[in-house]
């Protein structure tokens, strides 16, 4: 994310996710639950990343707490 400098966000920094996520979360390496209520085109707050996923994989949270994984492709820096 050009955005971010090739820096991690910082917790709290408010993305929105894109109108098209990615389909395929098998290389996650997440329990489905992180993954099973990922939401297009909403806003969500970064939470952290993922260890093991080399800064790729970014939890963040949803406006009602959940927790849900998402690949930092599939996010935008909310304005």
């Amino acid at each position: 994310m050009d955005e971010l400098g090739g820096q991690l966000p910082t917790k709290g920094t408010k993305f929105r996710t894109k109108a098209e996520l990615e389909t395929d979360t098998d290389g996650f390496l997440v329990k489905s639950t992180y993954t099973a209520d990922r939401t297009p085109n909403i806003e969500v707050t970064y939470y952290g990343w993922v260890p093991g996923a080399g800064g790729d994989i970014w939890w963040m949270e949803h406006e009602d707490g959940t927790i849900q994984a998402y690949c930092y492709t599939e996010l935008e820096k909310a304005t």
